[in-house]
């Protein structure tokens, strides 16, 4: 068989091969592409912002890898945590966290105090925030220490206009501060905060966006009303013991939400009014309980768990969730009546050290 003259003249060949000695002082084989730092040669804007995404201390041992990634991380968008696992004094963490803001000349992408810090210490705060690093902060995440006066809210911290998430934790907002504006904010995390309704309602309703809130055990408002038209998931708890007099959270009204498909209803015993008076994408529902006064989903209406006006049915939610001191077969075929295609049903009891 005779093949063409122009496949005649085609070489197949390896890939080439390098010799080189091991520690033994014997001569072995290595392809020449082996150890090749493919990811070095990537620009520097994209090495920055894989070094963006990685923590504060990975970001900072990049640069020992190279004299490529020398640099890098002093001006990629910095991910700063405050929970080193090198450093165990406040005094040292505080000093570190002031060094990295001195030394590093790119932006800060995600800032997070989360540590233990002394009330002594807050003042540091207000020293950091304003600095130009700030300037496009896209996510915060600030938990001061669980203590029953709650620490007031820093005012250089609502400056951040680029924020995407918020994350908040034992903080109060004066009620002379100026009014929250977070236009580019999607994620919102409210734990033991205390705000009132109209900062409330105008941090949310600036924030057009919105598309997760998680509001848990907070005070200073009776009434949440949102139109939000992103909104995919709403997750609310209340306290249920050790209630003291304190303004908090009775009832829920969602007057525009065409995105939902969670809502998250948490402490059943004592509960918030629920109504959804407008069509949603509701997937997701629970846990329902005998503590939320009402609960009005379109034109139907339960109360404390009983069914008293079913009208609409919402084919949507295929998740449900109640729980009940004792299941009633009767409670639990009304909602099955209520949510035609549901999937999966969960039906948990209380235990009687969890009664009221």
């Amino acid at each position: 068989m005779h093949l063409p003259a122009a496949l005649g003249r085609i070489v197949f060949s390896r890939p080439r091969k390098k010799r080189r000695a091991d520690h033994g002082g014997a001569v072995v084989e290595a392809s020449a592409q082996e150890g090749t730092d493919l990811i070095s040669r990537l620009p520097d804007g994209v090495l920055g912002t894989i070094v963006g995404l990685l923590g504060t201390e990975e970001g900072a041992r990049t640069a020992i890898l190279s004299r490529r990634w020398r640099f890098i991380w002093r001006c990629a968008p910095i991910n700063l945590d405050d929970r080193f696992s090198f450093l165990c004094t406040i005094r040292k963490r505080l000093h570190v966290i002031s060094q990295i803001l001195a030394a590093h000349r790119g932006p800060a992408r995600r800032l997070a105090l989360t540590a233990p810090i002394s009330s002594s210490n807050f003042s540091r705060y207000d020293d950091w925030f304003p600095l130009p690093i700030f300037d496009t902060l896209q996510e915060l995440v600030l938990h001061f220490p669980s203590n029953p006066d709650h620490h007031e809210m820093p005012a250089t911290a609502l400056r951040f206009r680029c924020l995407r998430v918020l994350d908040l934790d034992n903080c109060t907002f004066s009620a002379s501060a100026c009014t929250p504006s977070f236009p580019c904010l999607t994620y919102l995390s409210l734990r033991h905060v205390g705000i009132t309704e109209e900062l409330l309602h105008a941090m949310i309703s600036n924030s057009p966006g919105m598309e997760h809130i998680m509001l848990d055990t907070n005070f200073g408002h009776r009434r949440l009303c949102l139109s939000l038209p992103r909104l995919r998931c709403l997750a609310v708890s209340v306290k249920c013991y050790n209630r003291v007099a304190q303004i908090e959270l009775e009832d829920i009204l969602i007057e525009d939400a065409p995105s939902l498909e969670r809502l998250l209803l948490h402490e059943v015993n004592y509960g918030p009014s629920v109504r959804i008076t407008r069509p949603t994408k509701l997937k997701m529902l629970g846990y329902l309980g005998t503590g939320f006064p009402i609960i009005q989903l379109g034109h139907s209406i339960f109360k404390a768990m009983v069914p008293v006006n079913l009208v609409d049915q919402l084919s949507s939610v295929t998740i449900l969730a109640l729980k009940m001191p004792e299941p009633k077969l009767k409670v639990v075929i009304g909602y099955l009546t209520c949510f035609p295609c549901l999937e999966k049903l969960h039906v948990k009891g209380l235990s009687k050290e969890n009664l009221p």
